[in-house]
């Protein structure tokens, strides 16, 4: 893949973030054995376990979105070529969860940091503030 080739590629994620759309960029773009590590450390492994996580986010746990916003965008080549490509980006979020009878609004940004080989996202961490949310009993 070229760098803009890339570009391209990132041009469609983020219109696709920006625009609520996330489960159209996972299928597209993130690779089969993908590897997702979240604020909290919790690591996700795989395609399927992906797309049931963020159902559970969007479908269950969602209130409100208000606004994801991408604000900055760095791309470099991985130098020990494990990677082909690394790629951060730094996104503004506004949205409101529910988590048992807690409603939560965040106002935040988050980190990501995307590792692309042949093609397609392998891994991609989320640096962003971890909410405190207490299980209901």
């Amino acid at each position: 893949m070229t760098f803009e080739e890339l570009q391209s590629k990132l041009e469609d994620i983020n219109h696709l973030v920006a625009t609520f759309q996330t489960s159209v960029a996972l299928e597209k773009y993130y690779a089969e054995d993908i590897v997702m590590i979240e604020g909290d450390g919790t690591v996700t492994t795989g395609k399927e376990a992906c797309r049931q996580g963020r159902a559970v986010f969007f479908n269950e746990m969602l209130v409100e979105f208000r606004e994801s916003k991408l604000i900055s965008q760095d791309i470099a080549v991985s130098a020990d070529h494990t990677y082909d490509f690394v790629v951060v980006s730094n996104w503004y979020n506004d949205f409101t969860i529910r988590y048992g009878d807690q409603t939560i609004d965040n106002k935040s940004n988050q980190l990501s940091i995307g590792y692309w080989k042949d093609g397609l996202v392998v891994k991609e961490s989320y640096n962003y503030p971890v909410i405190s949310m207490q299980p209901t009993v």
